[in-house]
């Protein structure tokens, strides 16, 4: 059995390791463990953020984690103001090991190139990923509702999504099924196209 509910701070480790292994090449990822485990260990503590994953009932492991937020506008400068210290430890291991990735991190803060009008008045997905040997289970359609019940308990009623524009159909065809629409499109830094989807709930 598979059971879903929020996740903990504590669970930010193995959250961090599928992430890893789910999301191979990424620009978040190439930012690394630690990284990546402060990331989702600070969200977990986020009162603006929804964070649940997925659990092996048998085993207790992990299988799959969705990650977001209420509130879209401003969300991730929040997170990173409000635990300064563990963001200023990450940036600077960044810094020593990654330096140019210091400079598409802020750069990417904003919204990018092209959009024309968003108030980023939406609850926003950030993050989903599954164990790949876990795919085709449905776990990734299931923490996705399970997202989605939870924006519906605090009212609101649009949920936004980013991913790729190009070679990521079988991601697209996802979240259409789900029925996600393409809001708009945009090119983040250094010239990546993007989708921004949304969904009326």
């Amino acid at each position: 059995m598979i059971s879903y509910r929020k996740s903990t701070a504590t669970e930010s480790v193995q959250i961090a390791e599928i992430h890893l292994n789910s999301f191979k090449g990424f620009f978040l990822t190439t930012l690394g463990f630690s990284f990546l485990k402060a990331y989702y260990k600070t969200c977990a503590k986020s009162e603006d953020a929804i964070s649940i994953c997925a659990i092996d009932d048998e085993t207790g492991k992990i299988l799959g984690f969705s990650v977001g937020c209420y509130h879209s506008k401003g969300f991730n400068k929040k997170l990173i103001l409000s635990n300064l210290i563990i963001y200023s430890y990450q940036a600077i291991i960044v810094f020593f090991t990654k330096p140019l990735a210091l400079i598409r991190i802020f750069k990417n803060l904003g919204k990018g190139e092209g959009v024309k009008k968003d108030d980023s008045n939406y609850a926003e997905l950030l993050s989903i990923g599954v164990l790949p040997d876990k795919n085709g289970l449905g776990i990734g359609k299931n923490l996705l509702m399970e997202f989605e019940s939870e924006v519906k308990k605090k009212g609101l009623h649009k949920i936004t999504l980013t991913t790729d524009a190009e070679a990521n159909e079988n991601v697209l065809q996802f979240y259409k099924k789900s029925g996600y629409k393409v809001f708009y499109d945009f090119i983040t830094y250094p010239n990546r196209k993007m989708f921004k989807l949304i969904k009326n709930i």
